[in-house]
């Protein structure tokens, strides 16, 4: 039975049950007194509240109380154990004191309101629920008995459950990385610990600036966060679409006034560039300048491609900004300092920096990738999961790096591509791709044309296929190794052609590195090599001597090389390879990031919007809670 506040009803409750209200009430008030400078100066009833003449602050004190006490067999409720300790240590409401605390309620109510600076629509914390239970409260819609505590206990719920979500969702992120990255997430997470719910309960006495502090502090985030702000307001604004059309530079057409407005909104001519109909300079200037933000090379015409993206809705924008201002927020254990490598697979690039500088850019291949709506067994509750070639996101350290690899082939692939070709033409693919094959229950050399494929299982092959070192190598020149739990790494390639195309998921979920050996040359000067031992380890992926010395050392390994084959079984001796691995292990390891960011300021402070060649931005905002496009 629920108390009420008339003394009068309280006539039926036995006396053991008025001594323990007696007791709760006497502590609750004395809490009160002695927490009121954690929560802050407590508030007088709200204006409004006069309205409740059955409304008792005390009474309603001991009935939240044992409302609290109950809530593990209460099915309206679920609280968490940190929250409900708190209460029973404050032994009272955080926003219902007197009934409302309407100030403290109304700094909080106006922060969820602004959530969607951060990319978070506010019903994510529950705000519209809170409002219509203010609402009914305000216009007196509860009735004047029990059901008044109810509703107070209930938004007091609400409002608690929303201000702790906030601090977390700004704080740690809204969303748990490694589900809406569809299981390729190798990052380990920073997770709150009872000291920051604690902290920010306590922060309840200074709210304003409590919540203001939640606000994430980097450059990146605050940049993209204003751009969020810039175009928010504007995200339902219905832009006339512009006819696809090609337009060479000088030429007039009905199209360039609309072509102007869309690049005003989008930032790349100025707010008050006056309308034209000729393709000028100043609005070819700004259209290459909107293609280098969305990855369209730059040209003298305007044509499909370029007015397709141009004919973005502005929510589209807005929902991209969000989907990376979530990104920025979840916190990885690892963070950058001011030497690393970052690899963003939306944009195709690595950089390296040394003392927060960039000394090197280049461009990748990464992991292949499909459309969803080709597996539609992939999404499940408006998540979807990761394709199997996707190239996983982690952080690691570069280790090692390996000379002339040898590529072993993994048995999915040998199974999946090789096999059928095998059955086909045995010899032809061996000598053809430089392949030599080892029996995996003994580990000896086979040779090929001893094997007839066609007779062999595919579900249980008992070879393993090598790719012998080279420059025709799948794996190219040089290797960068690092630990990671799916087998990855960042490796030259045979292929060069394919760092010409503009999307680049090729690979099998590695990452290939156009200009590696400038890579190579860093890692060598960041752990302080000698141009002598840069010179020897040059030598052994074929580079011509430089000096004396060197060119002693190259004799040198000739004559090694000679004696080892001499030495070799003349079992053995048909595979030989000149070419071997070389391992060349690191003193200082250099720190690796694999990211996707499809939205980021670039080093000019200008946003950039890259494909989202990998369909994570949508589960990012499907958990948000944003309608779906």
């Amino acid at each position: 039975m629920k108390p009420t506040s008339h003394l009068s009803h309280s006539q039926g409750i036995k006396r053991p049950a008025l001594i323990k209200r007696a007791i709760l009430l006497c502590i609750g008030i004395l809490c009160t007194i002695s927490c009121s400078k954690l929560r802050g100066k407590v508030e007088s009833k709200p204006h409004w509240f006069k309205y409740y003449s059955t409304f008792s602050n005390n009474d309603y004190q001991v009935y939240f109380l044992q409302r609290i006490e109950k809530l593990d067999s209460d099915s309206a409720h679920s609280m968490p154990d940190y929250l409900k300790q708190y209460y029973i240590a404050e032994q009272s409401p955080i926003w219902t004191i007197n009934g409302c605390q309407e100030h403290k309620v109304g700094v909080l109510m106006d922060y969820l309101s602004r959530a969607p600076e951060h990319g978070i629509p506010a019903n994510f914390f529950g705000y519209d629920s809170i409002r219509s239970s203010l609402t009914e409260l305000q216009s007196h819609k509860v009735a004047n008995d029990d059901n008044l505590y109810d509703a107070l206990f209930n938004l007091e719920c609400l409002l608690s459950d929303a201000y702790l979500k906030y601090a977390h969702a700004l704080q740690y992120g809204a969303t748990d990385p490694k589900i809406v990255n569809g299981g390729k997430w190798l990052y380990k997470m920073v997770q709150p610990d009872s000291n920051f719910h604690k902290q920010a309960l306590d922060g309840l006495a200074a709210l304003s600036n409590t919540l203001d502090n939640y606000q994430p502090k980097s450059a990146t985030y605050v940049r993209l966060q204003k751009e969020l702000q810039r175009l928010y307001p504007i995200k339902d604004t219905v832009l006339k679409e512009i006819p696809v059309k090609t337009i060479t530079a000088g030429q007039n057409s009905d199209i360039i006034p609309l072509v102007c407005q869309r690049l005003r909104v989008t930032g790349e001519l100025a707010a008050n560039y006056p309308d034209t109909n000729m393709l000028t300079k100043q609005v070819l200037d700004g259209i290459n300048l909107f293609r280098a933000h969305n990855n369209i090379p730059a040209a003298d015409s305007l044509g499909k491609e370029t007015i397709e993206k141009l004919n973005r809705p502005i929510d589209y924008y807005c929902r991209r900004i969000s989907a990376n201002l979530e990104r920025l927020r979840w916190r990885t254990e690892a963070t950058k300092g001011e030497d690393y490598i970052a690899v963003n697979i939306p944009d195709f690039t690595l950089q390296a920096f040394v003392k927060n500088e960039c000394a090197f850019k280049t461009r990748i291949c990464c992991g292949k990738t499909q459309n969803p709506q080709n597996s539609p067994g992939r999404t499940r509750n408006g998540i979807t999961r990761a394709y199997k070639a996707e190239t996983p996101l982690l952080h690691s350290e570069i280790r090692r790096l390996v000379l002339n690899p040898e590529w072993n082939i993994p048995y999915d692939i040998i199974k999946n591509e090789y096999y059928h070709k095998l059955c086909k033409s045995n010899t032809a693919v061996i000598n053809r791709e430089h392949l030599y094959i080892k029996d995996a229950r003994n580990g000896k050399f086979v040779a090929p044309e001893s094997i007839d494929w066609n007779n062999v299982n595919r579900n249980n092959i008992p070879y393993r296929l090598i790719q012998s070192s080279g420059r025709y190598n799948a794996l190219g020149q040089v290797k960068f190794d690092f630990s990671n739990t799916e087998s990855v790494y960042l490796h030259d390639t045979n292929n060069k052609g394919a760092f010409k195309r503009r999307v680049r998921t090729f690979s099998h979920g590695c990452v290939r590195v156009e200009n590696p050996f400038d890579l190579v040359d860093l890692l060598y000067q960041y752990n302080e090599y000698d141009e002598w031992e840069v010179e020897r380890l040059g030598l052994l992926v074929g580079n011509k001597p430089t000096t004396e010395k060197g060119k002693k050392y190259l004799e040198k390994m000739e004559e090694k090389e000679t004696e080892y084959y001499e030495k070799l079984p003349d079992a053995e001796k048909p595979f030989y390879r000149k070419l071997r691995p070389t391992s060349v292990f690191l003193k200082k390891r250099m720190p690796l990031f694999i990211e996707y960011y499809t939205c980021y300021p670039d080093a000019q402070d200008r946003i950039q919007y890259r494909e989202d060649i990998y369909y994570k931005d949508d589960n990012i905002l499907n958990t948000l809670g944003f309608a779906k496009k």
